[in-house]
């Protein structure tokens, strides 16, 4: 990826970057003193004319910082970053159960609610966050592309990470364990672990087997999944003696098996029905991605996201497991109370 800086006398110093999906390079102007959008705009591109730079805004073309704007007396202050993109920047994605947090040329993290799946499987027939991504971005961009390097199953939630090319997922997919510092779990399970805190191991071949060969292998996965399956470590939060809520940081690996490493200890994530759980109407398994902190492949900046456990969580400590024969309506998936 080619980076070209220059800074004429009086000018702003002008940064060309090529970036993924486009034929043409950004480029990025550093403010040099407190002025507005347009006469800045006006005075670093000398070749075009006051209707093509305004055009230019109206089209979405322009963003200070990570912010896309349209306003011609937006304020900028000394060190304050102009982008001019070779495309259309995006208008925000509306949707109930993906929030983009983060977008750059580069990346895409989301935080995904239950009721979606990352990517498309032999099992799902849910329009996958990958395509819903994918289609968002196609539509200001036609030669964009987005490809998945984290995932969380459609019946739990939390943070995922895409690329914008398939030689950063590469990169970021292979090593893992050397851009991302923290990478932290919630979930609530059936039962109390003893000790209250220690290791889960990665599932063995035989304990995967049957779970992986009923799935068929996820569109734009680099890797083998069960291959990046590591060593986790478990604080337990808080317990009922019936249920517990732990707090659980990945060490090893970039995608987890919490939901078979729990289960073959016998403490089953709550709502994980396929798994051993008894509660088989809470409509998602109580397993959320609370922290995640990166270190971007390409700025070097440290990206930090951050949520809360859902008081759902701990609600379901201080309910009883109802005996069997006993229903109740099941929860609709979607957003979980933070």
């Amino acid at each position: 990826m080619d980076n070209k800086t220059t800074k004429s006398q009086g000018a702003p110093t002008k940064q060309r970057v090529t970036v993924p999906g486009s034929r043409k390079q950004l480029l990025k102007l550093t403010v040099s003193e407190e002025t507005t959008l347009l006469p800045f705009l006006l005075s670093a591109l000398p070749d075009k004319s006051r209707t093509t730079v305004k055009q230019l805004l109206h089209d979405r073309f322009i963003a200070i910082g990570m912010e896309p704007t349209t306003q011609f007396d937006a304020p900028l202050r000394a060190g304050d970053v102009v982008s001019i993109h070779p495309t259309p920047l995006p208008k925000k994605l509306s949707h109930p159960q993906i929030d983009i947090i983060y977008q750059d040329e580069y990346l895409i993290v989301v935080r995904k609610e239950v009721g979606i799946p990352t990517v498309a499987s032999g099992e799902e027939k849910d329009v996958p966050a990958l395509r819903l991504l994918s289609n968002h971005l196609k539509s200001f961009n036609p030669l964009a592309k987005v490809y998945h390097v984290t995932r969380l199953d459609k019946d739990s939630a939390g943070f995922v990470v895409f690329t914008k090319s398939k030689e950063l997922q590469t990169r970021l997919s292979e090593n893992w364990h050397k851009y991302c510092r923290l990478q932290q779990f919630a979930a609530a399970i059936e039962g109390e672990l003893n000790p209250s805190e220690g290791l889960l191991h990665a599932p063995t071949p035989r304990e995967t087997k049957n779970s992986t060969s009923k799935v068929r292998k996820a569109q734009n996965s680099p890797h083998q999944e069960a291959n990046s399956a590591g060593e986790a470590g478990y604080r337990t939060l808080s317990s009922s003696g019936e249920r517990s809520l732990l707090s659980i940081e990945l060490h090893i690996g970039r995608n987890n098996r919490l939901r078979k490493q729990l289960s073959t200890l016998r403490h089953p994530i709550v709502g994980d029905w396929r798994n051993g759980s008894i509660e088989k109407e809470l409509g998602y398994v109580a397993l959320i991605g609370t922290h995640l902190t990166l270190v971007h492949p390409i700025t070097h900046e440290l990206l930090d996201f951050k949520q809360p456990i859902p008081a759902l969580f701990r609600k379901l400590l201080r309910t009883n497991t109802r005996p069997r024969g006993v229903k109740k309506k099941a929860t609709q998936p979607g957003r979980l109370n933070r």
